[in-house]
């Protein structure tokens, strides 16, 4: 009966001491979540605010803008083509199936463009509101872009 005891007592004391570990822990829970939220934005802005990075991220924002420039006429030209293409065609009922073939390849190539385009503008946009890129703006560029806008004429 006494290693009876003596095994109860010890599993008892096993359990008390785990109890206590755990409101150790909990008591800890606060500081450390702060401690590590102040590493966080440390790293952040260590990361973030380096000459490479800065210089990366204004140069990007300034070729994206350029970038969506070119698109935008390339669609205006896809989107000329197809109707100079229509009208010298002729009536749709006359035509051949080349002429079919044909208008579907420059409608397949406007709306790829087009697809491009937003995706690039919402690239750009994203981007634009990340905490860590948008203070590489130079105010210049826009901070964002409607799709269809035609800002950039």
């Amino acid at each position: 009966m006494k290693i009876f005891g003596i095994i109860v007592a010890s599993l008892l004391g096993l359990v008390v001491i785990t109890f206590i570990g755990w409101g150790v822990r909990a008591l800890m829970l606060a500081p450390r979540t702060i401690n590590k939220s102040f590493e966080t934005v440390e790293g952040v802005i260590d990361k973030t605010l380096t000459a490479n990075n800065a210089i990366y991220n204004y140069e990007w924002f300034k070729q994206q803008v350029e970038d969506i420039k070119a698109i935008e006429q390339k669609i205006e030209i896809a989107i000329l083509a197809r109707e100079s293409f229509k009208v010298e065609a002729g009536d749709r009922k006359d035509w051949t199936f080349e002429d079919k073939t044909e208008s579907a390849r420059l409608g397949a190539i406007s709306q790829g463009l087009q697809s491009q385009y937003k995706d690039m503008v919402a690239t750009y946009n994203a981007r634009s509101k990340m905490a860590n890129r948008n203070i590489f703006q130079s105010g210049v560029i826009p901070s964002t872009i409607e799709v269809g806008s035609s800002f950039l004429r």
